[in-house]
């Protein structure tokens, strides 16, 4: 079975060799790489190009102008014919074997859209900062897909088919790109799988990561696209107990709030049922939620953000 390694590259001419590597040194024998320069101001196509000529032609390198990392995941899943669809960050690395070890968990679950994989993450000087665990056991994946639990574009593999079907990235967002992706699988039916060995390392870049900047417009992203997940299931799943979905919107909706106070305001009001009452989390405690049972949403953020 081909697995296509999908490699979007933007001036990462320090980080991209090592990628590659880790691919090509998997033990699936067909495999195929493809590596889209995305209009790189570096020396990444210069190094793509070595690349491909020290391992005999075994890396395709595309070179398009700059248009994001969406339209160059794009690009290089239209010239896949792999079955299942590596996506895999220029900055990160797959381990040993992780290809081999989740086909094999595919063919024992009649080839599901998706895989979902453990990661570790690591900073530049190689400490490790998080370490995430896919449990094989019973979970809710719209829950999962709420709380951001569902992996994300390297550690899992995706079935080429229903990413198509799904109608591929979506090229206009800059963030949240892989779980939007997810949330379109899941409308049609996908299923999936998880995989708990941690086989792929994702690096803490200290600078360029796209999650480290513009966080007010990330954070929006994020909301928006949780409203689209509740706002499905309430008309997919009448009889669903929405409140823990609505408590992580509501938890995200107040994480927004120190960003954009007025589009926060305006989302809980549009979204957030006035019969909800919030509960306990990790991001609301007891004091706050004394503030929003007394003053209400708007002036309870107030005055927690005059204390912050």
């Amino acid at each position: 079975m081909r697995v296509s390694v999908i490699i979007p590259c933007y001036n990462v001419e320090a980080y991209v060799a090592t990628a590659v590597h880790s691919a090509l040194e998997q033990d699936h024998e067909d495999l195929e790489l493809i590596c889209v320069n995305d209009g790189s101001t570096d020396a990444t196509q210069r190094v793509l190009e070595e690349l491909a000529t020290s391992t005999g032609g075994r890396v395709v390198v595309i070179e398009q102008v700059n248009k994001g990392a969406c339209a160059a995941r794009n690009r290089g899943l239209e010239m896949s014919t792999g079955t299942y669809i590596e996506f895999l960050d220029a900055d990160d690395h797959i381990l040993p074997g992780k290809i081999t070890h989740q086909l094999t968990l595919a063919a024992g679950n009649d080839h599901p859209e998706l895989i979902i994989g453990s990661s570790r993450t690591r900073r530049p000087d190689g400490t490790i900062v998080t370490t995430d665990i896919q449990k094989c056991e019973t979970r809710d994946p719209w829950m999962d897909l709420l709380s951001h639990k569902l992996g994300g574009s390297p550690q899992n593999l995706w079935r080429r088919d229903a990413v198509v079907k799904a109608g591929g990235l979506a090229e206009g967002l800059g963030s949240s790109q892989e779980y939007d992706l997810m949330f379109r699988m899941l409308q049609q039916d996908a299923r999936l799988i998880h995989d708990p060995e941690v086989l792929t390392e994702i690096l803490q870049r200290a600078a360029g990561s796209i999650s480290q900047v513009n966080l007010d417009r990330n954070w929006r992203r994020f909301v928006d696209l949780r409203v689209r997940i509740v706002e499905h299931l309430r008309s997919r799943y009448p009889e669903r107990d929405m409140k823990p979905d609505l408590q992580v919107l509501f938890d995200s909706i107040r994480t927004l709030y120190p960003f954009d106070p007025k589009g926060a305001v305006a989302l809980y009001e549009a979204h957030i049922p006035t019969d909800f009452e919030p509960g306990l989390s990790s991001a609301t405690g007891k004091g706050y939620l004394m503030l929003h049972r007394s003053f209400g949403f708007k002036l309870a953020n107030r005055l927690r953000q005059l204390v912050a």
